[in-house]
């Protein structure tokens, strides 16, 4: 059976990153996955670049890779040329992916990996200004799911009706399918994003309060007491306004 490109990288992992002397690819069942599911001439995106964008390229893939790194490139391109691999379909945007990627062209994409910045917000502005350009159908590769920046995304896309989560890849990453255009609603409804409703923020002496506030005001019975109150403190404003 002939080596596949994830063999060959798991044998001897290349420096792609930091100074040409860090590895910090995709976990191996995710590049497996990319070695599968990349056909020739999808149109193909990714924040962060490695041993994925070897694969978007392995697979023929019309291929754009966001990494704020130079460096990157050069050694990614050189890796490609040491195992055959032919590059002139990738193309590298330098930069911070928050402001490369509103500035790309509207081309339509079949498959994105979001694997760039960590930290919060940068998962989200990813997907933001990814997900217009991907089809209907089209699949988004989302590393580092535990990762509560990028949990709360897949939370999030778990609870919005235009996506579905559609398989997951290893213990590291999750697969979401694009079911239809639209962006979210602007208002919550009560969907669990980043965990349970919780008060951590207030000082402790005042969070047991605010729950049991809200518990017992955000009940139906609760809410027609608020409206009552409310509606009898405008009608003394009124009186003696």
């Amino acid at each position: 059976m002939a080596q596949t490109l994830t063999d060959r990288l798991r044998a001897m992992p290349p420096g792609l990153h930091g100074e040409g002397n860090e590895f910090w690819g995709l976990a191996w069942p995710a590049l497996e996955w990319l070695e599968r599911e990349v056909r020739p001439g999808m149109a193909t995106l990714e924040t962060g670049a490695g041993s994925s964008t070897l694969a978007f390229a392995a697979g023929g893939a019309e291929h754009v890779a966001v990494t704020p790194d130079a460096g990157e490139e050069q050694r990614i391109r050189a890796q490609a040329d040491r195992f055959g691999i032919d590059t002139s379909r990738v193309r590298f945007e330098l930069g911070p992916s928050h402001e490369v990627l509103p500035q790309l062209d509207a081309r339509e994409l079949d498959l994105v990996l979001i694997d760039g910045a960590h930290g919060f917000p940068y998962p989200v502005l990813d997907w933001w200004y990814a997900a217009p350009r991907m089809k209907v159908g089209g699949r988004m590769l989302i590393d580092d799911a535990y990762m509560p920046p990028v949990a709360a995304l897949v939370d999030a896309l778990r609870a919005q009706p235009g996506w579905e989560i559609a398989e997951s890849v290893g213990y590291r990453t999750v697969v979401v399918r694009k079911t239809a255009e639209g962006i979210p609603h602007w208002d919550w409804a009560g969907e669990r994003i980043g965990g349970r409703m919780s008060f951590r923020y207030l000082p402790i002496s005042e969070r047991a309060v605010a729950a049991v506030r809200h518990r017992v005001f955000s009940t139906r019975a609760g809410l027609a007491l608020v409206a009552r109150l409310r509606r009898r403190a405008g009608l003394r404003w009124r009186q003696t306004g």
